[in-house]
Parts: C-alpha cells; sequence; structure tokens
C-alpha cells in the first residue's frame, strides 16, 4: 500500500480514539487547507466509529467484513483507525454489507478557520 495522502488521526488530539470514541477533540485549523484536512478527518472517524459499532452488533470480524468487501484486511483496519483515507466506494461497500451506516450527520465540532494564523 502507497503512502497515504494524510492520515486523518493526525488531525486529532486523541489519534488512538479515531473511529472509536464517540466524541474526539479536533486540532485548531490554521488554514482553510487544514480546515478542509480537519472536517474531512472527522467525516472518516464518523464513519468508521458507525461501521466498527455496526461490526460488533453483527459480531463479524474485520476480516470477515474486509473479505465480504473484496478489500484487504491491512487496508481496511488503517482506514477504520485513520491511517489511511476512507474512500466514497468503502462507505457505499459498508452500507451495502453492514447497513445502517449512511445518514444524518451530528453537527460538526470543526472550528472554521478566521484568517488570521494561530
Amino acid at each position: 500500500m502507497t503512502d497515504p495522502r494524510f492520515r486523518p488521526r493526525a488531525y486529532t488530539h486523541e489519534p488512538g480514539a479515531f473511529g472509536k470514541a464517540a466524541i474526539i477533540e479536533w486540532i485548531l485549523p490554521a488554514s482553510a487547507f487544514v480546515q478542509d484536512r480537519v472536517q474531512a478527518a472527522w467525516l472518516q472517524h464518523i464513519y468508521a466509529a458507525r461501521i466498527t459499532r455496526m461490526l460488533r452488533k453483527k459480531k463479524m470480524t474485520l476480516t470477515a467484513y474486509a473479505d465480504t468487501a473484496g478489500v484487504g484486511y491491512d487496508r481496511m483496519s488503517k482506514v477504520l483507525r485513520g491511517e489511511a483515507v476512507m474512500r466514497l466506494e468503502d462507505l457505499a461497500q459498508s452500507e451495502r454489507i453492514l447497513g445502517g451506516i449512511l445518514g444524518p450527520l451530528p453537527e460538526s465540532p470543526v472550528r472554521a478557520w478566521d484568517g488570521d494564523d494561530y
């Protein structure tokens, strides 16, 4: 697997909680570019947590889920813990295989960049 463009978990103060905890603290964006990355990381965290919860609920292993999705275990594991970027295809597969993944999102906790460098 190639090195991802960015690691979503790098944009939180609690990287070990990425994809697991209901609420985690996000870094303060220092530019519009970083704000976009933090927002994308937050979205991935929400979906990764939903996938992880649904796997537990259905008593499905990550190995079985990755096999059903046709994705390697290593990549799926990295996506769910924020070490690799989630693709839209990953979301579509999770909805098809597990159900209950897509749906309303909570309000984003990501602070907007106000144009000043912090």
